[in-house]
């Protein structure tokens, strides 16, 4: 995993930080056999996804900034990795909160179904990230 600082260009603030770290998701779970199947797509994992609620109290007209910092720091690095390895997905573990999905779902995430998120969650997600909702996007 490694973890990205945005600072102000012209305070040199930390404005916000994520992480990104390697994975894949599963998928089209089926019994065959005895045995379950599932496909994979390799992915990023946005972590730690926050904006510094300190630079935004100090700065009450700047509004957007997660939406800036996804879109201007968090995608073009996503999209370079994806030329070299691959990368199909960029997928997070989101907390709980309405307002927070609301706003991954801005982004462009999406949620899967309950019968394939339980799935999902049973193979993938970390005992971390119990309660947290899965959300994905598939890269262009």
């Amino acid at each position: 995993m490694r973890t990205y600082l945005v600072r102000s260009c012209e305070t040199d603030e930390l404005v916000g930080y994520f992480s990104l770290k390697a994975g894949l998701i599963s998928g089209n779970e089926q019994e065959r056999d005895g045995h379950i199947e599932f496909d994979t797509l390799p992915g990023v994992e946005l972590a730690n996804f926050a904006v510094n609620s300190a630079y935004i109290d100090a700065h009450p007209d700047y509004k957007g900034i997660g939406a800036i910092i996804f879109s201007e720091f968090v995608i073009p690095i996503i999209e370079r990795i994806s030329k070299d390895i691959g990368v199909r997905v960029v997928y997070i573990f989101a907390l709980p909160f309405e307002k927070l999905i609301n706003r991954y779902e801005a982004y462009g995430f999406k949620r899967l179904d309950e019968k394939s998120e339980d799935s999902l969650h049973a193979r993938l997600k970390p005992a971390y990230d119990e309660s947290c909702i899965f959300m994905y996007q598939h890269l262009a």
